[in-house]
């Protein structure tokens, strides 16, 4: 990729054969959204900038991407941000890298929210950068929420996003140790919704080439993958109000194993699985007894 008469067009095709070669997931994609990046624009203004011809500056900024990319860096650290539920958020090596499945956290989170008939109060625990609660917050207008973490990195992050999309009034960001409710905050109620995106993959188990990249802490959850999901389900019912609901994602093969932690908690009067885009049960719903 040295000299002249590397235009857009040329690069986009290199580029997409090398991802390709290299293993990546929609190495086209990946291509475009890089190049955009080293060139400062949205990746669909390429389309009307085919001949542009970058210039060494810009070549090597994209060279250093393609080279972070070739070791499977996720383009989201890449590129210091990634779209969730039709929303920018940035992202940093700090936090996890948000993904579609954890949209369903917002979808029923909201939608038991508008079932109220007064602005509802949301506690999202393990917030990392924050996208589920800032896309809550967004949908739902009226609601206040709490973002919690125990990195303080990762909350950083969050206030930094609830900011960008002006939320920031409705969505407290604070550390914290999973249910351990701020200090700052006891005595101010309980909760409708209590969100949750906690580490749930098995200690050793083996994940793909860009998780490595992302904070162990927010990935593995002992040797089961259930330590952080065992006290969420046990303590949220004493954070809810009557009704409340307990929206929680967990990984592949640990329905079971939810669904009986839901039961033996006692407060729950019914509880839903509900699958993901690729059909595989990942998110619990448990309604709090009356």
């Amino acid at each position: 990729m040295e000299g002249s008469g590397w235009t857009v067009l040329k690069l986009l095709g290199w580029t997409k054969g090398f991802f390709t070669r290299a293993g990546l997931e929609d190495p086209r994609l990946s291509a475009e959204i890089l190049l955009g990046h080293a060139l400062g624009c949205d990746r669909l203004a390429l389309y009307t900038r085919f001949e542009y011809q970058p210039s060494q500056e810009q070549l090597a900024a994209f060279r250093e991407l393609i080279r972070r990319a070739r070791r499977l860096e996720p383009i989201a650290y890449l590129i210091g941000r990634k779209e969730f539920y039709s929303l920018q958020f940035k992202v940093t090596p700090d936090v996890l890298v948000p993904r579609p499945e954890s949209e369903i956290l917002v979808s029923e989170a909201v939608a038991h929210l508008r079932k109220l008939a007064r602005p509802g109060r949301v506690w999202d625990v393990a917030t990392g950068g924050g996208c589920v609660a800032v896309a809550i917050a967004v949908q739902a207008p009226q609601a206040s929420l709490l973002a919690t973490d125990i990195s303080q990195a990762a909350v950083a992050v969050a206030a930094e996003n609830a900011k960008a999309h002006h939320v920031a009034e409705r969505v407290k960001c604070l550390r914290a140790d999973m249910m351990n409710l701020p200090g700052e905050v006891e005595g101010q109620g309980g909760f409708d919704v209590i969100t949750a995106n906690p580490p749930y993959v098995p200690a050793g188990q083996e994940v793909a080439e860009p998780v490595k990249h992302e904070p162990p802490g927010a990935v593995f959850g002992g040797p089961d993958g259930l330590d952080f999901i065992r006290p969420i389900v046990r303590e949220s019912g004493g954070f809810l109000r009557a009704g409340g609901a307990l929206v929680m994602e967990f990984g592949v093969a640990q329905a079971r194993a939810v669904g009986a932690l839901v039961e033996q908690a006692g407060c729950f009067a019914q509880a839903r699985l509900i699958r993901d885009q690729a059909g595989i049960e990942r998110v619990v719903v448990a309604v709090r007894k009356d």
